[in-house]
């Protein structure tokens, strides 16, 4: 087996030179070795990480250079190609079983040689995982095995490798399946002998055999079947997918069957066998030769059946008898049934050659002369002449939609004109709300278009249209996965809100310039719409190959979206009854080319396979358009139709509406030239018009004028109508509109003065009133009547009478219609009637949000807006505002569970009780009982909370507890883990109790101010245990002592956090923000200043200053470089149990923890960190985990010492180290920290440096 391979080169940029320089570069040598090695180290092992996580790929130069530079447009793609090749000798039966979406190819070739290319290509996502996804096409494997005159064919996808001797390379394999769903795309190409026979089973994929002679056996489920000049006996299933092809067969029973589509078939030669054909869902087109000769049973669901060759039907057997019979065809399909003559082009004519490729698979559209007049209006004659599409078709290709849908389609130099009529239930109002360009139409009833102009390029225009004529156009540079911006309203909530990949891409500021009008009937509604065609055909190089094929020729499909409801009544009883009884919506997805896509029926953007000439493209369903400029007659119908010329038009049955009028409407005048089909096409037409319940029409045969030449037999129309009632409005007016201006009411809904059908005024009436609710007025209605000549519609757009809270027990009513500022209407009086908000539920969301804000800021009662709506009640509107308040007393507690050397178990519980009594306290405390030492540990205070908007908080507590003597501590997890299993004894502790007070200003949640003074005794503890689990026998060591006394100082802290995932721990009842697992960027920092004794008193004089500084910092993708900075200084020998130290798991790793020790101490953590994290639904958590290297430095040193004396004796003192290490952690999504495990590999870089030894660290959390 080969694969694609690609080399790296690496050129010089810049090349110079410099004069010899003179330098002490040997004296410097031994500083360079200390400086520079732990960073070479440390670069050393950034670079090995990344050859696991990061491996990277270039381009081949010869290659490069033959390529153009890719633009914006294009779509940059992986791939990755595998070929083998196997002997020919012996082998009688090609197989494969395929359980991957795989397109196969097998083409017969001269030779003795079977040779199998696979090419795998998907999208690129223009990350870092690029990479790994290449690795990932590269290792999709091609297998092959020969026994017994079979070759079996294999196609592989990676799987995840635990062994040791070979490392997983693909650590997020059940991710990255996920990933490539639907973008990975297989072809399997087979270049064989042709004398071979074929057994496929396949899951998904096109199958296409090319001059294959022998016994060819098909299954797949999901694809297309091409036959290309295939000989033999064919059994072939195909569960959703066409069947088509050339074929050519020999004595045996043969079977082809589809399940979801169509079959087209051409025989080639006279031979003919026994055959079974059936497409359940679709049509069957067999071409035979015309001497052909069988027995046809025919089945078709839909009766429709042609047969343009030589037959009779035996009446004894029903049997249709084609040239005096022969083997018997069973043909059943739920559509048509064709059995036609092949053509001379037919016969030994394969695919590839210069045929037409879209030969009966194209939908003419006639050139017109005069353009119509684009109003909404298809009462005009020249669309009598357009192009018809054949009905729509549910998404799924499973029968039609209970709402009709027709398009008409017709053409000239400047544009494409599309006329569509989408029939509406009288029960139903089509949903309509939005009335601006460009705005999300597909949430309302529309209609949408989809025109590729060009069939060499994959970039097509989408055009959304709704009753009201609003407009949204778009280019659409990359087709893809469904997008939920362009969803309907309701499938968008009820939608997985998880993000989603998706390589959908549109230009929705592109302006295509149509012009677009619609009417609204009541029965259906209309769409004409003129799309100047110089927007949509741009100049590009065409393949001279097949320019004639693409030339005059467009991909089109058409959509419908079905929105309605109920329509409304004035009986709000009756209203109520339906929306309980029945849905008041409807939605229904309707195709001119079906989707097949049950799942998302509203996009029609999914990816389709094409076959033969546009195989290689990647775009939505549709079909062809192929602009002719004869017109679309069928010689069989018009060929001989006769044209009439009218002298006169006559109506009658007319009561309300004069005839002059009606013949203003009509498209036909005296004179016209027409014919009879065109006069049918009238009588329809007419019938859908409002005015008339029932039109009949007739013409009366005419004698010409003396001297009139007799070109055209001369006829009269006769038009007899049944007028529907009709009312004449002299004008239309509209009042009670606050909103919408009355110009924009009139132009969507078309009211203008004139006569008007009284079901269709009512049927205005309720889209206006269906609209407002559709906007968000709930409470709007809308009524009409007619006085004096004047059509009148009355809007009210709805007002709240009363506004009710719920839950407020401390805010008052008063204080809560101040925050919500929403007008009302007395409804008693009638009084601030026009003064009175109208109310809609974006006005409603904005102004309780407006109160939710201003409560929060103002109220220290106020904790949350449960929940509000609006009801009617009464004969009353009315706005219910559910209000959450701040509970009395809200009580916390948690557990107390460690064990050291001095207390051994210590367990206890603490706790706390937040209160509103007084403002907003909070008291806390806790006890613990050390079981071996029998001491007992108490902690009690409170803290008092002032103002809301500028936060200061008072407390005070006092105490008896057990401390380290130690600033920077191990997490509790840690210390205890270490001492319960191994022994441990890395802190030291001792005793210490007072009290202690202080002020904290919190600007922010995430950073305080906090002054606090001290005043505390503090006394040794001894040891009093040796147990632990694993070294039960082992003497741990004594505590240390410490220099007892008091200690009385004032401290100054301030910190700020500004992470993208953050941490809290609370110690002693203080909020200290702590390290992350999840962190990725960000800052963390904490600054101090503490003076001891002094003007206070107490036993210790001292100054202390610390601060530590975090930055976390993302690279690429999931890579990030962390560092932390921190830095403690004493202007005086500090006590014991306060003295600083270095080395362990908290500064430098590596050395043992806390082996140097100072007053003094500087620190510098350098972290590479690879992070990946996957979401996971119902419960909400996210699981994680990393791989870093890092680089520890620090320096430490007594008060009297002299650091920086020189930079030899400051390197000197600098304690370095590197190591790797891996975690693995948990976040629950709520209030808990991430949960995470890990263990790091650290070595000192000292002289005592060797990686045969390292130190292993085991931790709970990360170190920053």
């Amino acid at each position: 087996m080969s694969s694609n391979s690609v080399d790296i080169v690496f050129k010089p940029i810049l090349q110079c030179h410099v004069p010899q320089i003179k330098t002490n570069f040997p004296e410097m040598l031994p500083m360079y070795r200390i400086i520079l090695s732990p960073l070479y180290l440390f670069c050393s092992l950034i670079f090995v990480l990344n050859l696991f996580v990061l491996p990277a790929d270039a381009v081949d130069p010869e290659k490069a250079s033959d390529e153009s530079i890719p633009t914006q447009e294009q779509i940059q793609i992986l791939a990755a190609t595998s070929a083998e090749d196997f002997s020919f000798e012996d082998t009688y039966q090609i197989e494969l079983n395929l359980d991957t979406p795989v397109d196969i190819e097998m083409i017969a070739a001269e030779g003795e040689t079977i040779s199998v290319t696979l090419e795998k290509q998907t999208q690129a996502t223009k990350t870092a995982r690029d990479a790994l996804i290449r690795s990932y096409l590269e290792n999709i494997s091609l297998t092959g095995t020969q026994d017994s005159g079979t070759l079996q064919l294999k196609v592989g996808l990676p799987e995840a490798d635990t062994t040791d001797e070979k490392p997983d390379p693909f650590p997020s394999i059940r991710d990255l399946h996920t990933t490539l769903q639907g973008q990975l795309q297989l072809k399997c190409t087979i270049k064989t002998p042709p004398d071979v026979s074929v057994k496929i089973q396949a899951k998904t994929g096109d199958i296409h055999l090319k001059r294959i002679r022998g016994k060819i056996e098909i299954t797949t489920e999901t694809g297309n079947v091409l036959l290309d000049e295939t000989l033999g006996n064919y059994n072939v299933t195909v569960k959703k997918g066409r069947i088509d092809g050339k074929i050519l067969l020999t004595h045996g029973q043969n079977k082809l069957e589809t399940q979801d589509g169509s079959i087209g078939l051409t025989i080639l030669d006279p031979v003919a066998a026994p055959m079974d054909v059936t497409a359940q869902g679709g049509d069957i087109q067999l071409k035979l030769p015309e001497i052909y000769a069988i027995d046809a049973q025919l089945e078709s669901e839909k009766q429709q059946i042609v047969i343009n060759l030589p037959a009779q039907i035996d009446n004894d057997t029903s049997l249709t008898i084609i040239n005096d019979g022969g083997p018997l065809f069973r043909l059943k399909a739920t559509k048509a049934i064709s059995l036609l003559p092949s053509s001379p082009n037919d016969k030994n004519t394969s695919a590839d050659t210069g045929s037409d490729p879209f030969e009966d698979a194209t939908q003419p559209v006639p050139e017109i002369a005069d353009p119509p007049v684009v109003d909404g209006n298809l009462l005009e004659i020249v669309w009598q002449k357009a192009a018809v599409l054949s009905p729509f078709q549910n998404a799924d290709g499973d029968g039609e939609p209970q709402n009709p849908t027709e398009t008409l389609l017709m053409w000239d130099a400047k544009n494409l004109y599309i006329g569509v009529k989408a029939y509406v239930a009288k029960s139903q109002l089509p949903h309509i709300s939005q009335t601006q360009h460009d705005s999300p139409i597909w949430e309302d009833e529309c209609i949408e278009i989809l025109i590729d102009p060009n069939l060499q390029t994959d970039i097509y225009y989408h055009f959304v249209i709704n009753p009201i004529g609003a407009f949204f156009d778009q280019k659409v540079n990359v087709p893809g996965e469904p997008n939920f911006r362009f969803a309907p309203h309701d499938v968008q909530l009820a939608s997985d809100r998880r993000p989603m990949q998706t390589a959908f891409s549109a230009d929705s500021k592109w302006n295509s310039n149509a012009k677009v009008a619609t009417q609204i009937n009541t029965a259906f509604w209309s769409v004409e719409i003129a799309i100047p065609r110089e927007m949509l055909e741009k100049s590009s190089k065409s393949n001279a190959q097949n320019k004639s094929a693409f030339e005059n020729r467009w991909l089109f499909n058409i959509h419908r979206k079905t929105y309605s409801s109920i329509g409304n009544t004035e009986d709000l009883l009756l209203k109520s009854l339906k929306d309980i009884l029945a849905p008041t919506t409807q939605r229904e997805y309707s195709y001119w080319l079906p989707i097949y896509d049950n799942k998302h029926p509203w996009w029609p953007h999914a990816p389709h396979q094409y076959m033969g000439i546009l195989s290689e493209r990647y775009a939505p369903a549709m079909g062809v358009l192929e602009f002719v400029k004869a017109p679309l007659t069928s010689p069989e119908t018009f060929a001989s139709e006769e044209k009439l010329r009218i002298t006169a038009i006559e109506i009658e049955g007319n009561t309300s509406i004069p005839t002059a009028i009606i013949q203003q409407h009509l498209p036909i005048q005296p004179e016209d030239i027409i014919t009879g089909s065109q006069l049918s096409w009238l009588i329809a037409e007419l019938r859908d018009h409002d005015w008339f319940q029932d039109v009949r029409l007739e013409t009366r045969q005419g004698h010409p004028a003396p001297g009139d030449p007799e070109v055209f037999p001369v006829v009269s129309v006769h038009i007899r109508v049944t007028e529907a009632p009709v009312v004449f409005a002299q004008l239309v007016r509209i009042d009670g509109n606050r909103s919408f201006p009355t110009h924009f009411i009139k132009e969507w809904f078309q009211l203008k003065a004139g006569y008007l059908a009284v079901e269709a005024a009512r049927r205005k009436q309720q889209l206006i009133a269906d609209f407002y609710s559709n906007r968000g007025y709930e409470f709007a209605t809308a009524t009409q009547r007619f006085v004096n000549g004047a059509l009148e519609f009355t809007i009210n757009e709805g007002k709240l009478h009363e506004i009710r809270f719920i839950g407020n027990a401390r805010i008052s009513r008063t204080e809560l219609l101040s925050a919500l500022d929403l007008k009302t209407e007395d409804s008693s009086s009638g009084r601030n009637s026009e003064t009175a908000d109208i109310y809609h539920h974006t006005l409603g969301q904005s102004k309780v949000n407006r109160m939710d804000k201003e409560l929060r800021e103002n109220s220290e009662h106020f904790k949350s807006i449960k929940n509000w709506r609006v009801q009617r009640e009464g004969g009353k509107n009315i706005m219910i505002v559910e209000i959450e308040e701040q509970p009395l007393a809200k009580p916390g507690g948690f557990p107390i569970l460690q064990f050291n050397r001095v207390h051994g178990l210590m367990l206890g519980a603490g706790g706390t009780l937040a209160t509103r009594l007084t403002g907003k306290e909070q008291v806390f405390g806790s006890i613990s009982y050390g079981f071996s030492s029998k001491i007992w540990n108490y902690h009690a205070g409170l803290e008092k909370g002032f103002f809301k908007r500028q936060p200061l908080k008072l407390g005070a507590s006092f105490y008896k507890l057990t401390d380290v003597s130690s600033n920077i501590y191990l997490h509790h997890g840690d210390a205890t883990l270490s001492a319960v299993y191994y022994g441990a004894a890395f802190q030291d502790y001792y005793e210490r109790w007072g009290s202690q007070g202080w002020v904290i200003y919190a600007p922010t949640e995430w950073s305080f101010l906090r002054l606090e003074f001290t005043g505390e005794k503090h006394n040794n503890l001894s040891k009093s245990t040796d147990w632990s689990y694993l070294n039960r026998n082992r003497i741990k060591r004594g505590n240390s002592r410490i220099d007892r006394g008091q200690l009385i100082n004032l401290a100054l802290v301030f910190a700020f956090d500004t992470r993208d995932h953050r941490s809290a721990v609370t110690r002693d009842f203080h909020t200290l923000f702590f390290a992350n697992e999840r962190t990725r960027r960000g800052w963390r920092a904490q600054f101090a200043a503490e003076m001891t004794g002094q003007r206070f008193g107490g036993d210790y004089d001292f100054n202390f200053y610390r601060f530590e500084i975090a930055r976390y910092t993302p690279l690429f993708g999931s890579h990030n470089l962390n560092v932390r900075v921190a830095g403690d200084f004493s202007d005086t020998p500090l006590p014991r149990q306060r003295l600083l130290h270095l080395g362990g798991g908290a500064t430098v790793r590596g050395y043992d923890f806390n082996r140097f020790a100072g007053d003094n101490r500087l620190l510098l953590n350098l972290e590479y960190r690879f992070i990946q994290e996957t979401i996971r639904r119902a419960p909400d958590f996210t699981l994680g985990w990393s791989l870093s290297c890092f680089f520890d430095a620090g320096s430490i040193w007594w008060h009297n010492d002299a650091p920086f004396a020189n930079f030899e004796t400051f390197t000197e003192r600098i304690k370095t180290a590197i190591g790797v290490g891996c975690s693995v952690f948990i976040d629950p999504f709520g209030s808990m920290a991430p949960w995470s495990a890990g263990i790091e590999v650290a070595e000192p870089l000292d002289s005592s440096f060797s990686l045969k030894n390292p130190g292993i660290i085991l931790r709970l959390d990360r170190i920053f």
